[in-house]
């Protein structure tokens, strides 16, 4: 919001008076977070500022998406006609809101090939700094060892494999058969004199300006379901917390005597069930998140871990032939795990672990 000097004061008067407000209602604020603290109090607040500006916080603007469907190799020259055409070939100062969002990390998963590739050509231009920063060497003799690069693990120059200054996509899926990442791009040959150039261009289509209107997609489609105003008071980790719960599982064995509730054979003072929190407790993070699975369902935990898991996990005895050799099983939809009584805690971990293992319902 833009905000006179009045008027700013007179949001900041209403937003310390929204905050007392709130304070003094009687609700607990003992299991809120910092993030649901911050949108409560900034939620009358931004109403306050409504009244002061005569906005809504509804009201911001969100680039709509042209069209539905894949992208075309039309949509695309339309882009880089215009607006788009900055980001990719000028490098003007005006990037798009998610620029720089994702990294090299994000490029290897979305794109491995390309990536490897890439990677191999950072070799190349590491190698090629280190011709041109030798003083020992004349520059004709520099010249040489460049002329003798060749890829890594391969006899093969970079000029051999006649690639020009263009992207092609990995199917026909989306359109189009290439991209000049420049203007010209398709009678650019790429070399070694502008091997950088061609990095820095194939991973910013790839991570920024070719991605452009799918990300312009996403943010309208999301300011549909939950208003980007009030996305501003969590921050990022807060937000996929909330989004996405505790994606690694965290525990102790005090959480997990509090929070599981034994039933129907087992007591909390059982053997098969004291053993099963050992069990749990002494689980890695990846075989932790296959436990969940298994037994809920969903291999996160909802904000405050086990506390917050409705219903609560219970564990149950299982009764039947088959000893040791019978698997446990569960019904996820009320987060039930029927666990048979085992003659030690190893036999209980290896059945656990075999069960948490297998896909399908049949233990279901």
């Amino acid at each position: 919001y833009v905000m006179t000097k009045n008027s700013h004061k007179q949001w900041y008067q209403r937003r310390v008076r929204a905050s007392e407000s709130f304070l003094l209602k009687s609700e607990s604020l003992s299991s809120l977070t910092e993030g649901e603290l911050r949108f409560r109090c900034d939620s009358d607040a931004a109403s306050d500022i409504s009244s002061v500006q005569g906005t809504s916080c509804h009201e911001e603007p969100v680039n709509e998406p042209r069209k539905s469907g894949p992208l075309t190799i039309e949509d695309i020259a339309v882009d880089t006609s215009s607006e788009a055409s900055s980001y990719t070939n000028t490098r003007s100062n005006q990037l798009p809101w998610f620029s720089g969002i994702l990294n090299n990390e994000d490029f290897i998963t979305t794109n491995p090939y390309l990536a490897k590739f890439l990677g191999s050509l950072d070799v190349l231009i590491e190698q090629k700094k280190a011709v041109f920063s030798d003083s020992s060497l004349s520059d004709s003799q520099k010249q040489e060892k460049l002329n003798s690069l060749t890829l890594p693990g391969s006899k093969a120059r970079l000029e051999d494999l006649c690639l020009f200054f263009q992207f092609t996509p990995s199917s026909k899926v989306y359109g189009y058969a290439e991209f000049d990442l420049k203007p010209g791009g398709g009678n650019i040959p790429l070399s070694l004199h502008n091997i950088e150039e061609y990095c820095d261009l194939s991973r910013s289509f790839c991570l920024d300006t070719g991605i452009r209107r799918q990300m312009e997609a996403f943010k309208a489609g999301f300011n549909t379901v939950f208003s980007l105003c009030h996305v501003r008071m969590f921050t990022p980790q807060e937000f996929r917390l909330l989004l996405c719960g505790e994606m690694s599982p965290d525990w102790s064995l005090n959480d997990l005597l509090e929070y599981t509730e034994p039933k129907f054979g087992y007591t909390r003072d059982s053997p098969g069930f004291i053993n099963l929190v050992e069990v749990l407790v002494e689980m890695s993070g990846p075989e932790r998140k296959n436990f969940l699975q298994f037994a809920t369902g969903c291999s996160s935990l909802p904000p405050g871990g086990l506390a917050n898991l409705n219903p609560r996990l219970t564990v149950v005895r299982k009764e039947g032939e088959g000893g040791d050799a019978c698997l446990p099983s569960v019904n996820t939809c009320v987060h039930y795990l029927k666990l048979p009584e085992y003659s030690s805690k190893e036999v209980l971990r290896e059945r656990l672990l075999q069960s948490t293992q297998e896909k399908g319902f049949h233990l279901n």
